[in-house]
Order: C-alpha cells, then structure tokens, then sequence
C-alpha cells in the first residue's frame, strides 16, 4: 500500500508499507501551512500519475504529484484559519468551514476554483455559552446535505442548495442532579445498510446513536472512554459492523456494536492524540496517523502491526488506490514471486532436514549396537573375575582345614 500523510509544517509524504520508508516527498516547511485534510482527486487520473485536493490552514489547492506542481488554488481569504474540511463528490465541491460556523464551498471543476460563502443560520440560545464548529461530513443518502458538528449546540443536517436546515438533533435529559447534559459531537458516520442511523462521537468519551426518521434525542448513549474521541469510523470485520475509534490520549480500540460496546480488539502503540484512521475492509486493515510522528498500520485479522517515521505530527491520511497503478500490481507480483521463492527454500530445507534426520538416526542406531557390545563385553570380563575368585576360595578352604586339624592333634 501507499499513503499520502499531512503533517503540522505542510509537508505532504508518501509512504510505502512495502520498504516501510519515506520515499518522496513535497512542500515547504512552514507553520503557516498546517495540513487539514488530504483528498485523491478523480480528474484525470491513469495509471502512473494521480491528483490530489489538499486544503491546510490558509488555501486550498489542487496538486499533480508525478509533476510536484500546482494547479490551481484559491486563498482562504474570507474563511480564515480552517477547522474542519469535507469533499463532496457528487457537487464537485470542497467545503471548508471555520469555527464560527462559516462555511465556503468550493467548486473544482476542470481544476478551476470558485469559491462561494454561506453562514448557517444558527439561532443561540444560551449566549453564555460559546458556539464552535467541530467538524462537517456527507450525507450519503442526500447529496446536497452535510451534517454540521458544534460544540453547545445539537446535531444538525443542513441542505446546502435550498439553504435550509432538515435536521436538528436534541440534547439528552438533564441528569441526576438536575444539570445540563453538556454537548460536543466532534465526528460521525452512516450505518451502511441504514444511511439513516448515525453513530455520533462526543468530546466527552461517549457514542450515540441518532435514527434521523424517529426522534431528534439520541436513542442511545455509551460512555467508552475517559477522553475526548477526535474520530470514529465503521469497519466490517468477521461479517460484523464494529466501530473504531480514537481518542486524543492514544487510545484506538476496535467495538463490536452487537454486544453492548465492548472492546474486541486494542490497536497498542500509539502516543498522543489520534487525528485519523482509514479501514480497508477488504484487506482487514486500519490506518492510523496522530501526534505520535508515525504512520501505524494494523491487521487485525492476523493480530501484525507496523510503523513508518514521519518526523511531524500527522493531521490527515489518504490511501492510494493499488487496484489502478501499474506499480503497485509489480510490487505485488513481486512479493507473490518471493514468497513462490520462499516457499520453495522453505521445502528445501524440510527435504534437508528429513534427511539429516535419517541420517542421525542411523548413527544413533550404530551408537546403540556399539554400547551393547561393550556392555555385554563388561558383563563377560565382570564374570570371568567372579569364576576366578570362587576357584580361590575354593583352594583356601582344604589349606584352612588341615591347619586346624593340626591344632587339634597337638
């Protein structure tokens, strides 16, 4: 596999699972150009070369990684220091949006940007409490919408083209004590089969899930951790939907939602505030890149995991897609090949191995037969030494006699 990381200096590197290394590289080091997310483009993709829609703190541009250039990009100029970023394929848009909840939606068509910008209409009902966006993502089953996160304020499903809000979630009821249940919803995703199930991550450690055609509560909440979770996703595994997330303390756990939220796999090694996870579900594997400077992948479903060394904090992960480039496929014949080549070393050295096996068991044959001999040799001489010495006391007896016989005549 190859993946494109985006760290805190605006450097964008693509790292290869195979050499487990670096191997190219672009962008300037500076502070200014923070990475936010990293999309693949499908204009005008082939085999060798491939496109790539990166917005970082102050603009937004579109690059050709075989050429290492630019081609078109538009300054954040009314939509300043970004905070969340979102891709919709469908509109051929890219919207970005700041933490007071403006949003500019940009158009990349023939690798040409417009940019337009639209305030939500949000209404605050407690003005002392601060309102901030926390991130946006798609609507799979309406493409003109997007669900919009904030902190102190509810879910919300808002239409882009009517200009309109269609969802407007409800906080839970008040606790115990009688005290507000405090709000920060900081990442989402759509039940597959379902697409009107949302699964909602909190700032507070907890899971909830939304059904958008039933009541705007949440009819479920789990508390899963301590800390705030910055990212959940869906991923199938064993032909189960399981949940992973990641927490802004390190923690990256697999839940299986069939029973209740329990942990059924931990994916250890991580340090730091988690920042993205991809889940290839054909290969069973989950990418994971965060504040610890690594590129960790992990495959659950044979309990490997492995590493590469960014040097920066990594803010976004974008998986090349190996199915459409020549090189990848190499690779992977390649690697088909030395495993051929491996596997016929390996039968080789079992053939080497039966025989060696024969051949010490014959010697310990050999070495058997001659330790009997001896032994049956010592028994001989052991025998031959006890004949002797009955014959000698066979002789001393008359002697002891005839002495005796002599004291008793005198």
């Amino acid at each position: 596999m190859k993946i494109i990381s985006g760290d805190e200096f605006g450097i964008l590197r693509l790292n290869s699972t195979k050499t487990k290394k670096v191997i190219d590289k672009y962008g300037d080091l500076n502070i200014n150009n923070e990475i936010i997310k990293i999309y693949k483009s499908p204009l005008e993709e082939n085999n060798e070369n491939f496109y790539l829609f990166i917005t970082s703190k102050y603009e937004t541009y579109t690059l050709n990684w075989n050429l290492k250039k630019k081609i078109s990009s538009i300054e954040n100029k009314e939509n300043k220091n970004i905070c969340s970023t979102m891709k919709n394929i469908e509109l051929n848009t890219i919207i970005n949006g700041n933490e007071k909840g403006e949003l500019t939606i940009l158009n990349f068509n023939e690798h040409k940007h417009k940019s337009t910008t639209k305030i939500i209409p949000i209404q605050n009902p407690n003005p002392n409490l601060r309102i901030k966006l926390s991130n946006i993502e798609n609507s799979t089953f309406n493409s003109e919408s997007i669900y919009i996160m904030y902190e102190n304020t509810p879910l919300l499903l808002y239409n882009i083209e009517k200009d309109k809000i269609e969802f407007k979630g409800k906080n839970l009821p008040h606790d115990e004590l009688g005290l507000r249940i405090p709000i920060y919803d900081t990442s989402l995703f759509e039940v597959k089969n379902n697409n009107r199930l949302i699964y909602v991550s909190t700032g507070y450690g907890e899971i909830r899930l939304y059904d958008l055609r039933a009541s705007p509560k949440p009819s479920l909440n789990k508390k899963i951790s301590k800390y705030k979770i910055n990212i959940i996703t869906s991923s199938k595994y064993n032909n189960n939907d399981n949940i992973i997330f990641g927490d802004c303390r390190g923690n990256c756990s697999m839940l299986d939602i069939r029973k209740s939220f329990n942990i059924c796999k931990n994916f250890k090694g991580n340090a730091g505030s988690i920042k993205d996870i991809i889940c290839v579900d054909d290969k069973d594997i989950a990418i994971v890149g965060g504040y610890d400077r690594f590129v960790k992948w992990y495959d659950y479903a044979h309990n490997i995991d492995d590493r590469i060394f960014v040097k920066h904090k990594v803010n976004s992960l974008c998986l090349i897609d190996i199915e459409n480039d020549k090189s990848f496929q190499e690779e992977d014949e390649e690697e088909d090949d030395e495993g051929k080549i491996m596997d016929s070393e390996f039968e080789n050295e079992d053939n080497e191995n039966e025989d060696n096996e024969e051949n010490e068991n014959e010697e310990n044959e050999e070495n058997e037969n001659e330790e009997n001999e001896d032994n049956e040799d010592e028994e001989n001489e052991e025998g031959e030494e006890d004949e002797y010495d009955e014959k000698l006391e066979e002789e001393e007896k008359p002697k002891e006699k005839k002495f005796l016989n002599k004291k008793i005549k005198k």
